[in-house]
């Protein structure tokens, strides 16, 4: 499977996708959204701030990094209601970055269509 990726330098925004088109997209936080598949996998995702983000899991990461993104490459876990996801970025100068992200608890989001019911 093919992940493509691209990163808006002026947004900040960074997003990951498989090609597999999503079901939903849960909104976890302010910077981060989830696209999952019918069968509650992960296939895409978007990260805003994107940059402030990932220098909180690698300090050594630059704008210039993910600017010069050449292929990214991701694993999640799903364990306990909790998704474990990893992320292996590689620039033009094959320099490789391994970002461990921090656990996403599935139960801390509703779906929009259970909160418009409420």
């Amino acid at each position: 499977m093919e992940i493509k990726f691209h990163y808006i330098l002026q947004d900040d925004v960074f997003t990951v996708y498989t090609g597999i088109p999503p079901t939903e997209t849960i909104e976890f936080s302010d910077f981060m959204n989830i696209d999952i598949s019918k069968d509650k996998g992960i296939v895409g995702f978007e990260i805003f701030d994107a940059l402030e983000f990932l220098r909180k899991q690698d300090y050594g990461l630059s704008e210039s990094f993910l600017s010069n993104l050449r292929s990214v490459n991701f694993e999640y876990d799903d364990w306990r209601n909790t998704w474990f996801i990893k992320l292996e970025l590689t620039d033009n100068n094959n320099q490789t970055i391994t970002l461990k992200l921090p656990p996403l608890k599935k139960s801390e989001y509703v779906s929009p269509l259970i909160a418009s019911l409420a």
